[in-house]
């Protein structure tokens, strides 16, 4: 991604933006920046925001009592490039993209005139707001407040992490200090019709071995899937039940030359307990996944 333009909402978002700025470089953890983040929201407006200018030529909006995404966006290189190069490279040998688990909104605004149509899927109540805010004026988005699963339609329990929204995750496991919500589930197979070719993003922490399941249609019949294997889950249950299905190839997002055949090989690369690791999975023979496999190539 070239150089990022920064428009502030006021002249206090700026002066909070410029004092986040200083503090990112003395906290030493996430957890701490999050404190200081959380901190400065004493003294300045819940509304004052950074307006991230993307490619697409639409903006992400960034409030700045954001701990996530102040301290993932706004600081350092580009936000998990190796999902931006498989979008890249996507682009042009399909006409839909799905972002399940969308959160804010940043891979949606990021693909919109990468693709015709984009399909946003967010679980939260209170994040879908926030993803609305963000696509609300971009046409080709087709935003759903659902949670990505292997069936349509069940009602289920959705947890909201307190402090950390990125965490949020369907479940019966809340904490006292978080707050849960129904919410209704939706297969990735009754979004897109028979016969249609999409590229899949999803990361919806913990619920990845449904939501493939839901999509299983449409990954074999071409689609592919970006999708998160995490550090902590030592039996890697995403991988392993895309490894049970006939002609599914994986590779990893980071080092995309790397096809992965068991999993020893994907345990093998997830040395960080904290971190959620992206994979590609898609059929042999899809059209799609060997469009990006040639954009790899050209790295």
């Amino acid at each position: 991604m070239s150089k990022r333009h920064l428009l502030f909402t006021s002249n206090a978002a700026k002066l909070q933006y410029r004092i986040l700025m200083l503090l990112f470089h003395i906290a030493f953890n996430r957890y701490l920046f999050g404190i200081f983040t959380r901190g400065l929201t004493r003294f300045f407006s819940a509304q004052n925001a950074v307006l991230l200018q993307m490619a697409s030529g639409h903006a992400f909006k960034i409030y700045l009592n954001d701990g996530y995404w102040t301290r993932f966006v706004l600081f350092g290189g580009s936000y998990e490039p190796e999902i931006e190069t498989v979008i890249a490279s996507a682009a042009g040998s399909t006409d839909i993209f799905c972002d399940l688990g969308a959160n804010k909104g940043y891979w949606s605004v990021y693909a919109a005139n990468l693709f015709e149509k984009v399909i946003s899927i967010e679980a939260s109540s209170e994040t879908y707001k926030a993803l609305t805010e963000n696509t609300k004026n971009i046409s080709n988005v087709d935003r759903r407040w659902r949670a990505a699963y292997s069936k349509s339609d069940v009602e289920l329990q959705f947890i909201n992490t307190v402090n950390s929204h990125a965490s949020a995750r369907l479940g019966d496991d809340a904490a006292k200090s978080d707050a849960t919500e129904k919410v209704r589930t939706i297969a990735v197979d009754d979004l897109l019709t028979p016969g249609d070719h999409a590229l899949i993003k999803m990361d919806v922490e913990g619920a990845e071995a449904d939501a493939i399941d839901g999509a299983k249609r449409a990954l074999l019949g071409g689609s592919v899937i970006i999708y998160e294997d995490h550090g902590s889950d030592a039996a890697c249950k995403p991988s392993a039940y895309l490894l049970m299905l006939d002609e599914i190839r994986l590779y990893s997002c980071e080092k995309p030359y790397q096809r992965l055949n068991s999993i020893e090989a994907i345990a093998a690369l997830k040395t960080d307990p904290f971190k959620g690791y992206n994979f590609l999975a898609g059929r042999s023979d899809s059209l799609l996944l060997a469009s990006i496999l040639q954009g790899f190539a050209k790295l």
